[in-house]
């Protein structure tokens, strides 16, 4: 429980790009999403957020006034969205990308007393934690989580 609220105060702080604008770890995440799946739709966004239409519609519009995404036309589609990221958005997506990095390298170097078997074992246990987490989501709100 103390991890998940720490997660939970970390989505919620503001992550400070520059002199010009503060994101949440929600709102890089979706830059991120955006980056990694070039030329995605809304639809496709909330896919890999694990989130409603709507919701990433709302997001991208928050974003959008941030300066950071942008939505124009698919060119092969007069109906579909295609959501872009701006230069803007381009450096938090590179600034995040190197602080994800930086993270996984401190995480790698704090585990390296742990010999392989351990590791497999807490992987094993962290899938049973998500598992039980997924049938929860699906028990409260009818879905399994996106992210896999």
């Amino acid at each position: 429980m103390r991890i998940i609220n720490k997660h939970s105060r970390i989505e919620k702080l503001p992550i400070h790009f520059g002199e010009h604008f503060d994101l949440t770890a929600k709102e890089v995440h979706c830059i991120q999403a955006v980056g990694l799946k070039r030329g995605c739709n809304i639809k496709q966004l909330g896919e890999i957020l694990g989130v409603t239409k709507s919701a990433a519609s709302q997001m991208i519009g928050k974003l959008e006034k941030k300066g950071v995404l942008k939505k124009g036309k698919a060119p092969d589609s007069y109906k579909e969205l295609e959501i872009t990221l701006t230069d803007s958005g381009w450096k938090a997506f590179e600034a995040h990308k190197e602080f994800h990095e930086r993270h996984l390298l401190t995480l790698k170097e704090k585990l390296g007393d742990f010999s392989d078997p351990q590791i497999a074992m807490a992987g094993a246990i962290l899938s049973v934690v998500e598992n039980v987490v997924d049938e929860r989501m699906e028990e409260l709100f009818g879905e399994r989580s996106a992210i896999k």
